[in-house]
């Protein structure tokens, strides 16, 4: 069970990351959108709006895990539950078969990327996102498929 806390410890520590960025982030955008004043078209206030929204949500759902990372590695019952969770071998073949966490990997880091290329170039920015959007929906059906079939 040490290596598994090792494991849940690695992962707070990548989501503390991620949520220093977001914030950071999240500041930069308010300040933009604070100096864009009445200039602004749709578009750039659209990407400015789902930049912020998604970044607050990251920020949002990555504390969520880390509070439940915290609460678990406490208990030990809940600890060898979520070990359990994780490693059954059913669940491992239905994530491998729907691209395993490559896919979310992917999508989050082309999501980040997609909010970033926001401040620069609006076609970067949607093209990113809907890229990424269309790889989770591929992934999820995929998923749901393959838990009805099993």
């Amino acid at each position: 069970m040490e290596k598994y806390k090792k494991k849940l410890k690695t992962r707070i520590l990548f989501m503390s990351l991620a949520i220093i960025f977001a914030v950071i982030l999240l500041i930069f955008n308010s300040m933009k959108m604070v100096e864009a004043g009445d200039e602004e078209t749709f578009s750039s206030g659209f990407i400015d709006g789902f930049q912020s929204g998604l970044l607050a949500a990251l920020v949002g759902i990555f504390c969520v895990f880390i509070i439940n990372y915290l609460i678990v590695m406490k208990d030990e019952r809940k600890l060898r539950l979520l070990y359990n969770r994780e490693n059954d071998e059913r669940r491992k073949q239905i994530k491998l078969k729907s691209g395993g966490n490559v896919v979310l990997i992917n999508s989050i880091i082309i999501i980040f990327a997609g909010i970033v290329a926001g401040y620069f170039n609006e076609i970067v920015f949607f093209s990113l996102i809907g890229c990424a959007l269309f790889q989770l929906l591929v992934s999820a059906v995929i998923k749901m498929y393959l838990f009805q079939t099993h």
